[in-house]
């Protein structure tokens, strides 16, 4: 099909329309060259401020004119009512003057947008970031070496106004030797015991205040001072059926935790402060759940392990309105006799106050 026929003659003049013309040109055609645009009236908005506007220069585009009545092959008729619309080459023509048109500043500003808008960044959409609340733990204050230790000779009579009666007896080979009995009377660090049992020993007292001890038994003109260490049956020392204040008589160091009858315990390394306590050196094992001491290791000032002890707490006292374990049974193993094993039994322990006459030392042998 040639480039005669009307069909195809049609189709390119319709492309010419859709191609995309020039802004000035457009703008050109859209205002008469003679006329001026004139500003809305004042009732409804203020006057137009004016601006110079110069014709650009000729643009290089992909648009050409279109073709001259005598050209046209579709005759005057249609280039004739394409002139109206499309601007004319002359007007496009390079040096002509600049002609000033009137343009309303809105319209202009409407049509090209401010510069700092151009340059301005698009504002950053704001995101709300929903961040999980940080639950803190709640800050348990750690247990210290003097609390554990307290805790632990609370459970083994250091408690004000507490009796109970204790059970000595000597074994060798399995085979009980000998047997002694004494009430105990306790507050605090003070300690008062009278012998129950045998017979040859009935009668007979001790009295304990602080670290300083006193023996006493009919017949005597008065109290005899001994030692805390002083042996009173097998392996069992007289410090032995007294209260315990390791908190306060002895410097504790940590060592690794350890797990005794499958129980997770503390470790301490007990050194004497003063020379009255019952011994230089404790390695002493502390249950960390309810903090009880569960054994001991008894050591000379030399460093020589001599005896060692395991504890049961099969007891129970009343501490305000509270109950807690108190010890039952201390087993005592000698390293020195083999086959030796002394048994401390405590019973029947009791909160009652205990007046002060008790601990007087200038009553103690009435």
């Amino acid at each position: 099909m040639s480039a005669n026929h009307p069909i195809v003659r049609q189709l390119l003049i319709t492309l010419l329309a859709l191609l995309p013309w020039p802004a000035a040109a457009i703008q050109a055609a859209a205002i008469p060259p003679a006329a001026a645009v004139v500003a809305p009236p004042a009732a409804t908005a203020p006057p137009a401020a004016t601006a110079k506007v110069k014709k650009p220069r000729r643009v290089k585009s992909a648009w050409r004119a279109p073709p001259t009545p005598d050209e046209s092959p579709l005759g005057a008729a249609p280039a004739a009512a394409m002139a109206p619309a499309l601007p004319a080459a002359s007007e496009l023509a390079a040096g002509e003057p600049a002609e000033t048109i009137p343009v309303p500043l809105p319209a202009v500003a409407s049509l090209v947008p401010a510069a700092a808008e151009i340059a301005r960044p698009a504002p950053p959409v704001a995101t709300i970031a929903k961040v999980a609340p940080v639950v803190k733990p709640v800050a348990r204050p750690a247990a210290n070496n003097e609390s554990i230790l307290r805790a632990a000779d609370e459970a083994r009579g250091n408690v004000s106004g507490l009796g109970w009666e204790v059970t000595i007896e000597s074994a060798e080979h399995e085979r009980i030797t000998d047997t002694l009995m004494y009430d105990i009377k306790v507050r605090a660090f003070n300690v008062a015991g009278l012998s129950l049992a045998p017979p040859k020993y009935r009668g007979n007292k001790i009295l304990m205040l602080n670290t300083n001890m006193w023996f006493y038994k009919p017949g005597l003109s008065k109290p005899v001072p001994i030692s805390l260490r002083q042996k009173l049956m097998g392996d069992a020392a007289y410090g032995d059926i007294a209260s315990t204040n390791y908190a306060d008589h002895y410097a504790a160091t940590r060592l690794p935790d350890d797990v005794v009858n499958g129980r997770e315990c503390y470790v301490f390394d007990l050194r004497a402060k003063a020379e009255k306590v019952t011994y230089d050196r404790i390695i002493y094992w502390v249950e960390k759940q309810r903090q009880l001491g569960l054994k001991a290791d008894y050591y000379t000032v030399s460093g020589k392990k001599f005896k060692s002890a395991s504890m049961d707490y099969d007891n129970t006292i009343k501490l305000e309105g509270k109950p807690h374990p108190f010890l039952s049974r201390i087993t005592m193993h000698g390293e020195l006799l083999d086959g030796a094993v002394t048994y401390l039994h405590l019973r029947s322990p009791r909160i009652e106050p205990i007046p002060d006459y008790v601990f007087d030392l200038n009553l103690f042998m009435r």
